[in-house]
C-alpha cells in the first residue's frame, strides 16, 4: 500500500530529466528527504547521511513497495 503522500507527489512532481538519464525517482526522492527532516535532519547532509543509512531497510522499501532503491550521491541534494 502506497502512503498517500507519495502518492500525491507522483501525481503533481514532473520528472525533469530525459527517460535514458533518469536514474533516480524524484517523487521518492522528495519522500525519503521528508521522512528524513521528520527524523531529524537538519540540513542537506543530514538528509543524505539519513538516506544513506536506511534506504535500505526492509521496512523502507516496504513502505515505498519497490525493491531497490538508488540514492543520489551528497552533491544531488
Amino acid at each position: 500500500m502506497e502512503p498517500e503522500l507519495l502518492k500525491i507527489l507522483k501525481e503533481h512532481i514532473s520528472e525533469q530529466a530525459r527517460p535514458q538519464g533518469r536514474q533516480y525517482s524524484l517523487p521518492v526522492i522528495m519522500f525519503l528527504s521528508i521522512i528524513a527532516i521528520l527524523m531529524g535532519a537538519k540540513n542537506p547532509i543530514e538528509v543524505y547521511k539519513w538516506m544513506k543509512a536506511n534506504a535500505k531497510r526492509k521496512e523502507i522499501k516496504k513502505l515505498l513497495g519497490v525493491e531497490f532503491i538508488r540514492i543520489p550521491g551528497r552533491s544531488r541534494l
